[in-house]
């Protein structure tokens, strides 16, 4: 998360997710779907839609 200074006051202009997980049997590319899909819909990311930047860094620990 960083903080911007925003007028007086103070704003959150950037927030970097990171996951590392290991699914036995799921493929690199399906990860990465499941992983963009729930950055978009899970509650959290959407109370938090006015922050401009939201990035999201996936990766499965046992991709072949």
């Amino acid at each position: 998360m960083r903080l911007a200074q925003q007028g007086e006051g103070f704003s959150i202009n950037r927030i970097a997710l990171t996951l590392k997980a290991d699914v036995p049997g799921l493929d690199e590319a399906r990860f990465q779907e499941i992983a963009q899909q729930a950055k978009r819909e899970c509650p959290l990311s959407k109370a938090l839609a006015s922050v401009p930047e939201i990035t999201l860094q996936a990766t499965l620990a046992n991709a072949s």
